[in-house]
């Protein structure tokens, strides 16, 4: 019996495919929230891809939210950064072409 394989679409290697995941180019927060930053960066995104301001202004909001004030975000396809932050609150994501800088400070 032969069994034909079909070519899984995840694996292309186009703009816009399923290798188009959020990922932590560092962090430094509790192991189980991290699915939580991706996925509030994925949030946003979705709604507010064209406009790094509101990206920036609905992902603190979020945090905010969820963990307290002196949040900072800082969204951009190339920037330079030196901080300090909050222990176990910091996290730097990429995601389609932009980074995502989220800590805790203040």
């Amino acid at each position: 019996m032969r069994v034909e394989e079909t070519p899984c679409i995840c694996l292309k290697k186009d703009p816009g495919a399923c290798d188009e995941k959020p990922y932590f180019i560092n962090k430094e927060i509790n192991e189980k929230l991290e699915s939580f930053f991706l996925e509030i960066v994925v949030r946003a995104w979705n709604s507010y891809e064209d406009d790094e301001l509101k990206l920036c202004t609905s992902i603190k909001q979020c945090l905010d939210q969820k963990f307290g004030p002196q949040w900072h975000v800082i969204v951009g396809e190339k920037f330079g950064s030196h901080f300090e932050a909050e222990a176990n609150s910091f996290a730097y994501v990429k995601y389609k072409g932009r980074c995502f800088l989220m800590f805790r400070f203040g």
